[in-house]
């Protein structure tokens, strides 16, 4: 006689795998969602950081020159480099058709989109040498 599952084990199983997935899953989306919000954080305060560096070396060199862009890449281009004129390290981009989760969009000289979730992306400006957000006032609380 062969031992194999009856099929109310493989119910009462299956059962309990989603019962496990109904509460993972939505606390898996919050953890990454909660990860790219630190991510943009950290971006954000090296670039306003270096740009404050930047504005510091001006003032005590005597320079009075206006910043007027972050990077020298195309403007909604994808894997173009970006804030180089100011970090050490690369920050890739993507474009406005593919917005990848957690890349910049580049869409003008002066200003840049993050994209934290598929349907949430924060707008950024530069103005008078600041990195500002230029999204709602709901949004930019939430990452500053």
């Amino acid at each position: 006689m062969r031992k194999s599952f009856s099929l109310l084990e493989l119910i009462i199983v299956i059962a309990v795998i989603a019962i496990i997935g109904t509460f993972a899953i939505p606390k898996f989306y919050k953890i990454m969602s909660n990860s790219k919000i630190t991510e943009l954080k950290s971006n954000l305060a090296i670039i306003r950081n270096n740009i404050s560096k930047l504005k510091t070396k001006q003032t005590l060199l005597n320079e009075v020159i206006s910043i007027d862009s972050l990077d020298d890449a195309s403007s909604n281009t994808n894997n173009e480099i970006l804030f180089d004129k100011i970090i050490d390290f690369n920050i890739l981009s993507t474009t406005s058709s593919l917005k990848e989760i957690g890349k910049w969009i580049k869409l003008s000289d002066s200003s840049y989109e993050y994209i934290l979730s598929s349907n949430k992306s924060v707008l950024f400006s530069l103005e008078n040498n600041s990195f500002n957000c230029t999204s709602s006032l709901e949004i930019c609380k939430e990452i500053e």
